[in-house]
């Protein structure tokens, strides 16, 4: 009898049909196929999430560094009267060997609306650690002054010299200079500014050349006024937004540009402003526009409002309903809150917006998540001071 080949080998030794080869096959592709989507997208969240992570960092670090400076501001000037704050102060750098000119004001919003581009918000204060209060002057030669009481004033110190004269708001005449002798228990009122070294009370009596003071010195229409001491190394950072990175630069120190978050794309400010002073103190107006004369011991408060975007590029959806959907502009509150102003959109690299809707290029600003910080700052020092 013939055995066939089913009967010679058992059960154990039989190998797969192609069908049962196919089949799983065809399991074993969908399972990878759910595999790599279910990678693809965790990806895609685990990047958004990050990024998402990234920006909140950088807003709070853009914000907390803005916020330091705007809480100093008005430091050792900030009980100046009408007539000084805001004067124009006059000095001489001999590092640049140039003039030297900036205003006495806590804060200047630079308004760049009618371009486009974002704000720029210049601080001033001062850091002097035993000055504290204002004193009064009188010039005894170009180079020398008598005060009322220097004991705070240490040399090496920078001091703003003003003469109020009989004008408006901001219409005193203002000098920086640089404090160049040691008060003695013997004298504890004059006060010399010459050019040249002198021994530096912060850097423990080491000779060191004054590089704030001119030659000429105080002019005769200067006879006297008020000083205020802004301590050896007072600042004026200037915070502006340059390629989506903030960062601010000293104008007293030079003109470098020191980088503190990237990836903030636009700063927009205004200043709270209190038209009557001595009724209430509160801030009743909220405006980039000041009232002309401006009378800076008014400004009481500063909104300010930052735009940061996600590094994240997210590329737009296929569903052809959904391409027609149109990202809103991300918005502020202006006005002190009354109106909600639109932030003006550009592209990625920094041109106007040329891209719509659904635009898959990387360059779309529509492409990236966005995160809208906002806050107000008293200013403090002036508030305390008036």
């Amino acid at each position: 009898m013939t055995m066939s080949t089913r009967d010679r080998f058992p059960l154990s030794q039989r190998g797969m049909t192609l069908v049962e080869v196919m089949v799983g096959l065809a399991i074993g592709m969908i399972g990878m196929l759910v595999i790599f989507q279910t990678v693809s997208v965790w990806d895609a969240r685990t990047r958004a999430t990050s990024a998402g992570s990234d920006s909140q960092v950088t807003g709070s670090i853009a914000m907390y560094s803005v916020e330091r400076d705007l809480r100093l501001a008005g430091q050792g000037f900030g009980g100046a009267e009408s007539p000084v704050m805001g004067c124009q102060v006059a000095g001489f750098d001999q590092n640049a060997s140039a003039p030297l000119g900036f205003p006495m004001t806590p804060v200047v919003i630079v308004d760049h609306d009618a371009t486009n581009e974002p704000d720029e918000i210049a601080t001033l204060y001062g850091t002097s650690s035993y000055f504290t209060s204002t004193t009064t002057f009188n010039r005894v030669t170009a180079q020398t002054a008598s005060v009322w009481d220097r004991t705070g004033i240490k040399s090496g110190d920078l001091v703003v010299l003003a003469n109020a004269g009989t004008g408006g708001p901001g219409s005193a005449d203002c000098q920086l200079v640089e404090a160049t002798d040691e008060a003695t228990p013997a004298d504890h009122k004059t006060l010399a500014f010459v050019q040249g070294s002198y021994p530096h009370y912060y850097f423990n009596g080491a000779n060191l050349p004054s590089r704030y003071n001119d030659a000429a010195g105080l002019a005769a229409s200067m006879p006297g006024g008020t000083a205020y001491s802004l301590g050896p190394l007072p600042r004026r950072n200037v915070w502006s937004i340059a390629s989506g990175v903030l960062g601010s630069r000293d104008e007293l120190q030079g003109s470098v540009f020191f980088p503190v978050a990237e990836g903030v794309v636009d700063m927009k400010a205004e200043y709270g402003y209190d038209a009557d002073p001595l009724a209430n103190s509160l801030v009743i107006a909220w405006n980039k526009t000041l009232p002309t004369p401006i009378d800076w011991t008014s400004v009481r408060a500063v909104r300010i409002a930052m735009l940061v975007r996600s590094r994240n590029f997210e590329k737009p959806a296929t569903n052809a309903t959904e391409q027609t959907y149109i990202a809103p502009n991300p918005v502020w509150h202006a006005n002190g809150g009354a109106a909600q102003v639109n932030f003006v959109m550009r592209n990625v690299d920094g041109t106007p917006d040329s891209h719509a809707p659904g635009d898959p290029s990387p360059n779309n600003w529509r492409n990236y998540r966005y995160t809208v910080y906002e806050k107000v700052f008293p200013l403090r020092n002036v508030i305390w001071g008036q």
